[in-house]
């Protein structure tokens, strides 16, 4: 079809509206704040709400759904929202349509944030149905300020309702905290009730009695886990009150038995309000510690598990313990030098960390936690000598700096000759004419819309040549992407701005290690008993960028010069 004239087309004092159509996101909240509004506000009510509007305006297309459930609308750290944020992110939603103002959030500020400033500098268009506002009205502002400060006041007073009910529990001497402690188990009559637990209330009866006859934690741990006696996570994963796969396989430490030796629950107290919860300023919660005196002490609330007597007995010994040698520690309590791998070595037989310590008169080795404090039938892993585990580490390094090095200096001595300077300037000559294909585009498109507004282009045919443009346009960027890349493969300096060869510069005369150095480029080092030893070195990928360049760039020397 042959083009229309501009000249010919009479111009009309009539505003032309584009082709506009919204990728709409309908966000679904239910709270958690009011039980008796979940029934008729359900996320089904909510949706079903949403589609009925959309469907009534050309404009509007449902590109998803995102629903949270169960999540607090003071908070805007949510799974659903986080998902549309990155949809809106990468263009996939341009407009957020909710039930009402409440269902984005009832916090006023972050609220007022994301209707007045986020989603208006995103592009985005917000509409709450049922409070009949739209950003894209003049007169949306005020309405919205007034109704997130009725949110908020709203939020506030139901957390200060369910902080007084639970307030009324603890006074009352009720367990509050869900789930029961390691020895008991929940009422199946009263959730707020405690009774001994049949399987475990003998485990902590025993664990007491072992102190008192002066075992040491390290001891009680260590024949625990070596009886294969449940430890409290793993006995919770085990009749599913915990899901998550660590809990599978947890063993006795020496905090655990701690925590049971000094809580008094076992007395059949019930001892409350040791923390509070304060809402921040931006709607987050923060907890922090009551004095002492404020706690509230319920006591013969349940059946004790241990007498008053022994728990006494247990309290004194390990007070005593304490202002004799500091209480059990495993983490080098007995050595005197600081291990310079803290965080970094590994033992390969159970993945625990290894930490220093001192046998008898000789030396100092490095022991795996497991092993040496917790149970030695699951992991066998032997003690190493410090300067053994120190001098290889030296050498691992050492190794690395000298194979960086080299590659670096055969990158350089390739990229001084006359033919890679001519193939780096090809690369930037590409490089600039893409960009400039890049502005041509961009102008093509610009160009459109007028055309469009004349009546030149049909509706169609707008979208088709817009959305090419728009693609020729991104092509080019990631052909420019992928030519920088190789350009840099031809630079002078190439690889001499990387964190691992500031390293390098850094360390490259040393000659003996330390905690700096090991901590700057080693991430883990892990040691087998078969003498097999694994290192995963910091900056890796920067170290393979210049291996491998280097072996590339000397095979493609080793043809050229052939």
């Amino acid at each position: 079809m042959a083009r229309k004239s501009r000249k010919n087309v009479q111009v009309t004092p009539a505003v032309v509206v584009g082709p506009v159509q919204y990728k709409v996101a309908l966000y679904a909240r239910i709270s958690v704040e009011n039980e008796q509004k979940r029934e008729a506000d359900t996320i089904g009510n909510q949706i079903a709400l949403l589609k009925d509007f959309v469907s009534q305006h050309q404009d509007l297309v449902v590109f998803d759904l995102y629903c949270d459930d169960d999540i607090s609308g003071v908070s805007f750290v949510r799974p659903e929202f986080a998902r549309m944020m990155n949809d809106i992110r990468a263009g996939k939603v341009t407009c957020v349509i909710v039930k009402d103002l409440s269902r984005l959030g009832r916090n006023m500020i972050e609220s007022g944030e994301y209707i007045e400033q986020i989603f208006p500098r995103m592009g985005v268009r917000f509409i709450s149905v049922t409070d009949r506002f739209d950003s894209l009205r003049d007169d949306a502002d005020i309405s919205i300020q007034l109704k997130n400060f009725a949110n908020e006041a709203y939020a506030r007073d139901i957390s200060k309702k369910i902080r007084a009910v639970k307030r009324t529990q603890q006074l009352a001497g009720k367990w509050t905290t869900g789930t029961p402690p390691y020895g008991y188990m929940l009422d199946p009559d009263d959730k707020y009730h405690l009774f001994p637990d049949p399987q475990t209330g003998p485990i902590v009866l025993a664990i007491f009695r072992m102190v008192a006859e002066n075992h040491t934690l390290h001891f009680i741990a260590k024949t625990l886990n070596e009886q294969g006696v449940p430890s409290p996570g793993r006995y919770l994963y085990d009749i599913g009150l915990r899901k998550t796969e660590k809990f599978k396989n947890a063993i006795w430490y020496l905090q655990t038995i701690k925590k049971i030796l000094v809580d008094p629950v076992y007395l059949g107290w019930i001892v409350s309000g040791k923390y509070r919860s304060q809402l921040c300023e931006r709607g987050t919660k923060t907890t922090v510690k009551t004095p002492e005196e404020e706690w509230i002490i319920n006591k013969g609330m349940h059946e004790p598990i241990v007498s008053k007597e022994l728990f006494d007995k247990v309290q004194d010994i390990l007070s005593a313990r304490q202002s004799e040698q500091g209480l059990a520690t495993i983490y080098d309590s007995k050595s005197k030098r600081r291990s310079m791998f803290k965080g970094i070595l590994r033992c390969g037989e159970c993945g625990r960390s290894m930490y220093l310590r001192s046998k008898s008169n000789r030396g100092y080795y490095y022991y795996c936690t497991l092993h040496e404090n917790y149970n030695a039938t699951i992991c066998p892993k032997k003690a190493v000598k410090q300067e053994d585990v120190e001098s290889l580490a030296l050498r691992l390094i050492q190794t690395q700096i000298r194979a960086f090095s080299d590659a670096q200096r055969l990158i350089a001595n390739l990229n001084a000759t006359p033919s890679s300077q001519t193939r780096y300037q090809i690369y930037e000559t590409q490089i600039d004419d893409a960009k400039r294909n890049i502005e041509k585009f961009n102008q093509l498109k610009a160009a459109l819309y007028g055309d469009f507004a004349d009546g030149l282009l049909s509706h169609q045919d707008y979208t088709d040549l817009s959305e090419d443009y728009s693609r020729r346009a991104d092509d080019l960027r990631i052909f420019i992407a992928e030519l920088e890349k190789e350009k840099e493969k031809y630079s002078a300096g190439f690889g001499s701005k990387m964190q691992w060869a500031l390293l390098v510069e850094k360390y490259k005369d040393q000659e003996s290690l330390d905690a700096e150095m090991a901590a700057a480029f080693i991430e883990t080092l892990t040691l087998f008993n078969d003498g097999h030893v694994e290192v995963a070195f910091r900056h890796r990928d920067e170290i393979e960028q210049v291996l491998y360049v280097a072996a590339t760039r000397g095979k493609e020397a080793e043809r050229y010069a052939g």
